[in-house]
């Protein structure tokens, strides 16, 4: 295995949900027009980001590439999927929304 991936953090599931909270309400991701409920399931009436439907690391990874951030997810998403950030990043660059994973889905 390579070594840079043993030394690798893995980013805590609170930190990749808050970060793709804060990267939906970013310009350039608001400008999509996108729903919250494709994404999350609300947490109440009033407050639309309860839990991810999405895999959050898959999530994180596109909203970063719309964004023009470093995605903090893709190392070990591309460790646990080989390819798979590389992908969602190109679909957005080709104007696409990929199909993302369920939460409940993740190995």
């Amino acid at each position: 295995m390579n070594e840079n991936l043993e030394l690798m953090q893995i980013p805590a599931p609170g930190e990749i949900a808050e970060r793709c909270r804060v990267l939906y309400l970013a310009p350039a991701v608001c400008s999509k027009g996108w729903l919250p409920n494709l994404f999350w399931r609300p947490a109440t009436q009033d407050n639309p980001f309860g839990t991810l439907r999405v895999d959050p690391w898959e999530l994180e990874v596109l909203f970063a590439a719309i964004s023009g951030e470093p995605a903090l997810s893709r190392t070990v998403l591309e460790q646990r999927a080989p390819g798979r950030a590389g992908f969602i990043e190109r679909s957005i660059a080709h104007g696409e929304l990929p199909l993302l994973g369920f939460r409940e889905d993740i190995p």
